[in-house]
Protein backbone atom coordinates (compact mmCIF):
# COMPACT_ATOMS: atom_id res chain seq x y z
CA UNK A 1 0.00 0.00 0.00
CA UNK A 2 2.10 3.16 -1.03
CA UNK A 3 1.83 6.08 0.69
CA UNK A 4 0.53 8.23 -2.50
CA UNK A 5 -2.89 5.47 -2.79
CA UNK A 6 -3.26 5.99 0.64
CA UNK A 7 -6.19 3.67 2.33
CA UNK A 8 -8.95 2.19 0.99
CA UNK A 9 -11.56 2.77 3.81
CA UNK A 10 -14.33 1.05 1.62
CA UNK A 11 -12.83 -2.53 2.52
CA UNK A 12 -14.17 -3.74 6.02
CA UNK A 13 -10.33 -5.10 6.48
CA UNK A 14 -8.98 -1.77 7.31
CA UNK A 15 -11.34 -0.76 10.19
CA UNK A 16 -11.14 -1.77 13.29
CA UNK A 17 -14.37 -1.78 14.42
CA UNK A 18 -16.83 -1.58 12.31
CA UNK A 19 -20.20 -2.05 13.88
CA UNK A 20 -24.21 -2.99 13.44
CA UNK A 21 -26.50 0.39 14.23
CA UNK A 22 -28.32 -0.11 17.50
CA UNK A 23 -27.88 2.90 18.71
CA UNK A 24 -28.80 6.41 18.70
CA UNK A 25 -25.47 8.36 18.17
CA UNK A 26 -22.03 6.86 16.91
CA UNK A 27 -18.51 7.13 17.90
CA UNK A 28 -15.71 7.84 16.05
CA UNK A 29 -12.95 6.48 17.73
CA UNK A 30 -8.79 6.45 17.58
CA UNK A 31 -6.32 4.46 18.95
CA UNK A 32 -3.04 5.44 20.72
CA UNK A 33 0.33 4.88 19.35
CA UNK A 34 0.48 0.95 19.33
CA UNK A 35 3.18 0.32 16.83
CA UNK A 36 7.17 0.34 16.98
CA UNK A 37 7.69 -0.55 13.54
CA UNK A 38 10.73 0.43 12.06
CA UNK A 39 9.81 1.89 9.49
CA UNK A 40 8.23 4.68 11.41
CA UNK A 41 4.59 3.86 9.72
CA UNK A 42 2.34 1.05 11.28
CA UNK A 43 1.58 -0.92 8.53
CA UNK A 44 -1.99 -1.98 8.75
CA UNK A 45 -1.91 -5.39 7.11
CA UNK A 46 0.78 -6.05 10.37
CA UNK A 47 -0.63 -8.71 12.25
CA UNK A 48 1.24 -8.04 15.25
CA UNK A 49 0.45 -4.49 15.10
CA UNK A 50 -3.39 -4.79 14.08
CA UNK A 51 -3.49 -6.95 17.61
CA UNK A 52 -2.15 -4.78 19.61
CA UNK A 53 -4.50 -1.99 17.96
CA UNK A 54 -6.97 -3.97 19.26
CA UNK A 55 -5.91 -4.58 22.73
CA UNK A 56 -5.47 -1.37 23.30
CA UNK A 57 -8.72 0.53 21.89
CA UNK A 58 -10.31 -2.39 24.02
CA UNK A 59 -9.08 -0.57 27.25
CA UNK A 60 -10.52 2.88 25.84
CA UNK A 61 -13.62 2.10 23.70
CA UNK A 62 -15.03 0.27 26.30
CA UNK A 63 -15.60 3.38 27.80
CA UNK A 64 -18.07 4.21 24.45
CA UNK A 65 -19.57 1.18 23.89
CA UNK A 66 -22.57 1.62 26.06
CA UNK A 67 -23.72 4.11 24.52
CA UNK A 68 -22.81 4.15 21.09
CA UNK A 69 -21.73 2.76 18.05
CA UNK A 70 -17.89 2.84 17.76
CA UNK A 71 -16.60 3.18 14.20
CA UNK A 72 -12.31 2.82 14.87
CA UNK A 73 -10.36 2.94 11.84
CA UNK A 74 -6.70 1.18 11.20
CA UNK A 75 -4.67 3.78 10.03
CA UNK A 76 -0.79 3.93 9.46
CA UNK A 77 0.34 5.94 12.69
CA UNK A 78 3.61 7.26 12.79
CA UNK A 79 5.29 4.63 15.40
CA UNK A 80 7.97 4.72 18.07
CA UNK A 81 11.12 4.60 16.27
CA UNK A 82 9.67 8.06 14.92
CA UNK A 83 13.27 10.38 15.69
CA UNK A 84 13.19 14.00 15.96
CA UNK A 85 15.65 15.57 14.15
CA UNK A 86 15.21 18.72 15.50
CA UNK A 87 14.04 18.96 19.27
CA UNK A 88 11.77 22.05 18.32
CA UNK A 89 10.46 20.62 15.85
CA UNK A 90 6.84 19.41 16.73
CA UNK A 91 5.64 15.56 16.35
CA UNK A 92 2.87 17.09 14.12
CA UNK A 93 4.88 18.62 11.66
CA UNK A 94 6.75 15.01 10.97
CA UNK A 95 5.61 13.18 7.47
CA UNK A 96 5.07 10.08 9.12
CA UNK A 97 2.57 11.84 11.72
CA UNK A 98 0.70 13.66 8.89
CA UNK A 99 0.40 10.55 6.81
CA UNK A 100 -1.36 9.09 9.79
CA UNK A 101 -3.64 12.10 10.18
CA UNK A 102 -4.44 11.89 6.51
CA UNK A 103 -5.30 8.16 7.16
CA UNK A 104 -7.80 9.55 9.42
CA UNK A 105 -9.19 12.20 7.29
CA UNK A 106 -10.04 9.83 4.90
CA UNK A 107 -11.58 7.44 7.13
CA UNK A 108 -13.80 10.18 8.76
CA UNK A 109 -14.77 11.59 5.28
CA UNK A 110 -15.57 7.80 4.24
CA UNK A 111 -17.47 7.65 7.68
CA UNK A 112 -19.65 10.18 6.82
CA UNK A 113 -20.98 9.31 3.78
CA UNK A 114 -21.50 5.64 3.85
CA UNK A 115 -22.17 5.01 7.35
CA UNK A 116 -22.95 7.95 9.82
CA UNK A 117 -27.13 8.20 7.93
CA UNK A 118 -26.51 11.63 9.73
CA UNK A 119 -26.73 10.45 13.54
CA UNK A 120 -24.66 12.48 16.06
CA UNK A 121 -21.63 11.45 17.36
CA UNK A 122 -18.95 11.56 20.11
CA UNK A 123 -14.98 12.57 18.48
CA UNK A 124 -13.00 9.97 21.00
CA UNK A 125 -8.79 9.56 20.99
CA UNK A 126 -5.98 9.51 22.88
CA UNK A 127 -2.32 10.52 22.53
CA UNK A 128 -1.54 10.17 19.11
CA UNK A 129 -5.26 9.10 18.32
CA UNK A 130 -6.25 12.27 19.94
CA UNK A 131 -3.30 14.32 17.88
CA UNK A 132 -5.01 13.17 14.60
CA UNK A 133 -8.21 14.28 15.82
CA UNK A 134 -7.05 17.83 16.89
CA UNK A 135 -5.99 18.10 13.02
CA UNK A 136 -9.70 16.93 11.57
CA UNK A 137 -10.96 18.88 13.61
CA UNK A 138 -9.18 22.14 12.97
CA UNK A 139 -9.13 21.04 9.23
CA UNK A 140 -12.85 19.79 8.96
CA UNK A 141 -14.96 21.50 11.49
CA UNK A 142 -14.53 25.13 11.51
CA UNK A 143 -15.93 25.89 8.32
CA UNK A 144 -19.13 23.56 8.59
CA UNK A 145 -21.85 24.61 10.75
CA UNK A 146 -24.13 21.30 9.91
CA UNK A 147 -21.30 18.90 11.23
CA UNK A 148 -20.56 21.08 14.29
CA UNK A 149 -24.11 20.97 15.27
CA UNK A 150 -23.73 16.92 14.55
CA UNK A 151 -20.80 16.50 17.33
CA UNK A 152 -22.14 15.51 20.84
CA UNK A 153 -18.62 16.10 22.53
CA UNK A 154 -15.18 15.29 21.52
CA UNK A 155 -12.76 13.35 23.99
CA UNK A 156 -9.66 14.28 22.90
CA UNK A 157 -7.83 12.96 25.72
CA UNK A 158 -3.52 12.70 26.35
CA UNK A 159 -2.33 15.38 24.11
CA UNK A 160 -2.37 19.29 24.15
CA UNK A 161 -5.50 21.47 23.02
CA UNK A 162 -5.29 25.09 22.77
CA UNK A 163 -6.95 27.92 22.46
CA UNK A 164 -5.61 28.25 18.95
CA UNK A 165 -6.49 24.53 18.10
CA UNK A 166 -10.39 25.06 19.18
CA UNK A 167 -10.43 28.79 17.24
CA UNK A 168 -9.65 26.92 14.04
CA UNK A 169 -12.20 24.40 14.76
CA UNK A 170 -14.98 26.49 15.33
CA UNK A 171 -15.31 24.95 18.87
CA UNK A 172 -15.13 25.46 22.60
CA UNK A 173 -13.23 23.41 25.53
CA UNK A 174 -15.89 22.18 27.90
CA UNK A 175 -16.87 24.05 30.91
CA UNK A 176 -18.90 21.77 32.70
CA UNK A 177 -20.18 18.28 33.45
CA UNK A 178 -23.22 18.81 31.17
CA UNK A 179 -22.54 21.34 27.67
CA UNK A 180 -22.20 19.56 24.34
CA UNK A 181 -20.47 20.18 21.09
CA UNK A 182 -17.56 20.67 23.30
CA UNK A 183 -14.06 19.37 23.96
CA UNK A 184 -13.33 17.22 27.00
CA UNK A 185 -8.87 17.22 27.61
CA UNK A 186 -6.41 16.78 29.59
CA UNK A 187 -3.31 15.17 30.57
CA UNK A 188 -2.54 13.21 33.74
CA UNK A 189 -0.02 13.40 36.24
CA UNK A 190 1.37 13.19 39.71
CA UNK A 191 1.99 16.30 41.86
CA UNK A 192 5.80 16.12 41.39
CA UNK A 193 6.36 14.86 37.81
CA UNK A 194 8.35 16.98 35.65
CA UNK A 195 7.98 17.51 31.70
CA UNK A 196 5.94 15.61 29.22
CA UNK A 197 5.77 16.10 25.32
CA UNK A 198 2.26 15.69 25.34
CA UNK A 199 1.93 18.39 27.77
CA UNK A 200 2.54 22.01 25.90
CA UNK A 201 2.44 25.63 27.05
CA UNK A 202 -1.62 26.41 26.80
CA UNK A 203 -2.91 23.20 27.42
CA UNK A 204 -6.64 23.19 28.37
CA UNK A 205 -7.63 20.69 30.95
CA UNK A 206 -11.04 19.79 32.84
CA UNK A 207 -11.35 17.67 35.81
CA UNK A 208 -12.96 14.63 35.05
CA UNK A 209 -13.75 13.88 38.84
CA UNK A 210 -15.63 17.37 39.44
CA UNK A 211 -15.91 18.73 35.87
CA UNK A 212 -14.59 21.65 36.38
CA UNK A 213 -12.44 23.74 34.88
CA UNK A 214 -9.88 25.92 37.37
CA UNK A 215 -7.41 24.17 40.82
CA UNK A 216 -11.11 23.14 42.71
CA UNK A 217 -9.54 19.56 44.31
CA UNK A 218 -11.58 16.55 43.63
CA UNK A 219 -11.10 13.69 46.62
CA UNK A 220 -10.34 10.22 45.51
CA UNK A 221 -14.19 9.62 47.44
CA UNK A 222 -15.64 11.07 44.22
CA UNK A 223 -13.69 8.15 41.67
CA UNK A 224 -16.38 6.06 40.50
CA UNK A 225 -14.01 4.00 39.75
CA UNK A 226 -10.40 2.95 37.91
CA UNK A 227 -10.05 0.07 35.58
CA UNK A 228 -7.05 -1.58 34.69
CA UNK A 229 -6.72 -3.38 31.86
CA UNK A 230 -3.25 -5.57 29.76
CA UNK A 231 -3.34 -3.19 27.06
CA UNK A 232 -1.49 -5.09 24.69
CA UNK A 233 -4.51 -7.81 25.01
CA UNK A 234 -7.36 -6.27 26.28
CA UNK A 235 -7.18 -8.43 29.19
CA UNK A 236 -9.36 -6.78 32.07
CA UNK A 237 -7.28 -7.21 35.27
CA UNK A 238 -9.09 -5.14 38.30
CA UNK A 239 -11.14 -2.29 39.05
CA UNK A 240 -10.68 0.14 42.32
CA UNK A 241 -13.28 2.39 43.36
CA UNK A 242 -11.65 5.79 44.90
CA UNK A 243 -8.32 5.34 43.54
CA UNK A 244 -7.29 8.78 42.82
CA UNK A 245 -7.62 12.20 43.71
CA UNK A 246 -7.81 14.87 41.09
CA UNK A 247 -6.54 18.23 40.92
CA UNK A 248 -5.66 21.33 37.92
CA UNK A 249 -2.65 22.50 38.23
CA UNK A 250 -3.41 26.16 36.76
CA UNK A 251 0.29 27.05 35.36
CA UNK A 252 0.93 23.83 33.61
CA UNK A 253 -2.93 22.51 32.48
CA UNK A 254 -1.89 19.24 34.13
CA UNK A 255 -4.37 17.17 36.32
CA UNK A 256 -2.63 15.75 39.00
CA UNK A 257 -3.21 12.82 40.58
CA UNK A 258 -2.38 10.84 43.64
CA UNK A 259 -2.03 7.36 43.31
CA UNK A 260 -2.20 4.91 46.65
CA UNK A 261 0.90 4.65 48.17
CA UNK A 262 1.59 0.99 47.51
CA UNK A 263 0.93 1.47 43.65
CA UNK A 264 3.93 1.56 41.64
CA UNK A 265 3.31 2.38 38.25
CA UNK A 266 5.97 2.78 35.88
CA UNK A 267 5.62 5.12 32.99
CA UNK A 268 5.84 4.70 28.93
CA UNK A 269 9.34 4.76 27.19
CA UNK A 270 10.35 8.48 26.81
CA UNK A 271 8.14 10.38 29.80
CA UNK A 272 9.63 10.88 33.19
CA UNK A 273 8.75 9.55 36.20
CA UNK A 274 5.04 10.13 37.73
CA UNK A 275 3.61 10.79 34.08
CA UNK A 276 0.60 9.20 33.90
CA UNK A 277 -0.03 8.98 29.95
CA UNK A 278 -0.62 5.50 29.89
CA UNK A 279 -3.42 5.81 32.60
CA UNK A 280 -5.52 8.81 31.08
CA UNK A 281 -8.26 6.54 30.69
CA UNK A 282 -7.99 3.51 33.37
CA UNK A 283 -7.64 6.30 36.38
CA UNK A 284 -11.18 7.86 35.20
CA UNK A 285 -12.57 5.08 33.31
CA UNK A 286 -16.35 5.05 35.38
CA UNK A 287 -16.35 9.11 35.54
CA UNK A 288 -15.72 9.29 32.03
CA UNK A 289 -18.52 6.45 31.27
CA UNK A 290 -21.01 8.16 33.16
CA UNK A 291 -20.09 11.87 31.48
CA UNK A 292 -20.57 10.20 27.95
CA UNK A 293 -24.13 8.91 28.82
CA UNK A 294 -25.11 12.30 30.32
CA UNK A 295 -23.62 14.31 27.57
CA UNK A 296 -25.77 12.19 24.87
CA UNK A 297 -28.90 12.27 27.52
CA UNK A 298 -28.58 15.98 27.56
CA UNK A 299 -28.02 16.37 23.64
CA UNK A 300 -30.66 14.13 22.71
CA UNK A 301 -32.82 15.90 24.96
CA UNK A 302 -32.30 19.20 23.05
CA UNK A 303 -32.74 17.63 19.29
Amino acid sequence: MSEKAGVDYSDPYNWLYLPGISKEVDVFYVYPTVSSHESGSMPIADEGDRALARGFSATEASVYEPYGNVFAPYYRQMTSRVKMEDDDKLISDTKAFKQGARDIQDAFEYYLEHFSGGRPFILAGHSQGTMTLIELIKNRFGGDEELRSRLIAAYLIGYTVTDDDLQKAGLTAAGGAYDTGVVITYNTQSPSAVGSFVLMEGAKCINPLNWKTDSTYAPATENLGARFYNVETGEFLREVIHYADAQIDPKTGALMATIPADEDLEPLPYFPKGVYHRYDYAFWYRNLQQNVGDRINIYLQKR
